[in-house]
């Protein structure tokens, strides 16, 4: 059985909060095809970037729930809005820990061949969570 775009989705956004609890990418890692581009701004284009990237968030933030929100679908290819909340509980990127709750909004474009991701692209709403935390200031 193949699952539908959205399940696709669905279970990608459960490994990554499995990754979250335990560390594990296995999962997550399982979701694409082989040789699958992963393009977001500041990490390596590859599955290999990701799986080096993510521990950094990991390591920075706790008790992590992700929302999908708006979705798109035409053909193979599905366009999204989740958010991503979290609580501050480690540094992140030489900023300490603020024990802040955070949302990030990301935007993501996947396209989908035999329930497995064959692309993926995301912008991440990195001022923002920056404001956040306080590394930045927000405006007034």
């Amino acid at each position: 059985m193949t699952l539908s775009n959205v399940e696709v989705i669905n279970a990608f956004h459960g490994a990554m909060e499995g990754f979250f609890r335990s560390g594990d990418d296995s999962d997550l890692v399982a979701m694409f095809a082989p040789g699958c581009p992963v393009s977001v701004p500041g990490m390596p284009p590859t599955i290999e970037g990701m799986r080096e990237a993510l521990p950094m968030f990991r390591a920075a933030f706790s008790d992590v729930k992700i929302v999908l929100g708006e979705v798109v679908l035409s053909g193979e290819t599905i366009a999204y809005r989740m958010s991503f909340t979290a609580t501050n509980s480690g540094d992140f990127m030489g900023i300490p820990a603020t024990g802040r709750r955070v949302t990030m909004s990301e935007t993501h474009i996947e396209r989908i061949r035999d329930g497995k991701i064959v692309s993926h692209t995301g912008d991440i709403d990195m001022l923002g969570l920056m404001q956040q935390i306080g590394a930045i200031p927000a405006p007034a």
